[in-house]
Order: structure tokens, then C-alpha cells, then sequence
């Protein structure tokens, strides 16, 4: 709440428009001063009702569009957008899908047409991917033992089978996924 109230200072004292793309260019340019976990919540909020949905949107999409993910497959971009753009991903679960909402769009916008580094239907597929994507690092990631167990990893067979209902050509690119798993 402090970066949002921070923001609605500014507006008030006329030193910042309210117009998303100001907004954006604000906390790009003075993301360096702002605590990252900070500015992933500011980034990941939603609004409450259509217009303040859509200026929210507006926001996290002038801010992610400042970044060009030409050329990387999505396991690259998605780590670029996660680790080079300021910000670090909020803990709630609507936050998390709006921001990866936003960097589906870009990455279908700087990509689609190039199935070497995009091989999906749509801007949807991008979303679902990028969100296992994150799933994955998570459990492949994660530090906790349970009973002196060593937890359970997902392998490859299972990120492909998690895949499969909802990208139909995830066999076809067998290997571009199997790649994203290997380097993560």
C-alpha cells in the first residue's frame, strides 16, 4: 500500500499524470529505488471494477512491453521478465496471474509466427506454458523435507503429461520442452 499511496501523492501534487503509461515510465525508470517485492505487488494489482481493471492492466502492460523478448524461447524470456525487470513475483495467486497474463501477451507479440521460439497456437497456450514453467522451478526448487524424505521431483515424463491437455502439440515439440525442463 505504500507504493500505491506513494503514486497517488505524486499524481495529487501534480508531479506524475495518472495515465499508465506515466505510471510505467515512473517505476521503470526509479525501479532501482523500490524494493522489489514492493513493486511486484503494486505491479500484480487488479482493480475493482471494469476502467480500474483496465488502468491496472494498462499499467503492467507499458511497463513488461518496455522489455523485447525477440528471439528467446519462453523459458528465456520468462527468466529474463523474472529476474532483469525489478520487481520480484508477489505471493498471491491473482497477482502471480495477472503479471503472467501480461507477459503472455508480450511474448505472443514479439513472437508468434516464429515456431523455433514459439511453436504454440496462441496467446493462451503462452500463459498456461509460462505458468508451469513456474510450477516446475518451484519443484524442482524447493528446499523442504518432509520426514527426513528427500521430496518427490517431477520429471520430464510428468511436465510433458501435465502439458498435454492443454497444448496439442506438445508432443510435436517433444524436445523444445524438454529443453525448458533441462535448463531449469
Amino acid at each position: 500500500k505504500g507504493l500505491k499511496k506513494g503514486m497517488d501523492y505524486l499524481i495529487a501534487c501534480h508531479l506524475l499524470t495518472p495515465s499508465p503509461r506515466h505510471i510505467s515510465a515512473f517505476l521503470r525508470i526509479h525501479q532501482s529505488s523500490i524494493d522489489p517485492g514492493i513493486l511486484g505487488e503494486y505491479l500484480g494489482e487488479g482493480g475493482i471494477d471494469g476502467a480500474d481493471k483496465d488502468f491496472w492492466n494498462l499499467i503492467r502492460f507499458n511497463f513488461a512491453r518496455a522489455t523485447s523478448f525477440v528471439g528467446m524461447n519462453i523459458e528465456q524470456a520468462l527468466r529474463h521478465f523474472l529476474t532483469n525487470c525489478g520487481f520480484r513475483m508477489p505471493g498471491e495467486a491473482q497477482k502471480i496471474d495477472r503479471i503472467i497474463s501480461t507477459f503472455s501477451q508480450c511474448y505472443w507479440e514479439d513472437n508468434a509466427g516464429d515456431l523455433q521460439k514459439c511453436p504454440f497456437q496462441d496467446q493462451d497456450t503462452v500463459f498456461l506454458v509460462s505458468f508451469a514453467i513456474i510450477m516446475l522451478n518451484t519443484d524442482l526448487h524447493k528446499s523442504h523435507v518432509s520426514k527426513g524424505k528427500a521430496p518427490k521431483r517431477m520429471t520430464k515424463n510428468e511436465f510433458i503429461a501435465n502439458l498435454r491437455g492443454v497444448y496439442s502439440g506438445v508432443d510435436k515439440f517433444r524436445d523444445y520442452i524438454y529443453t525448458i525442463y533441462d535448463s531449469i
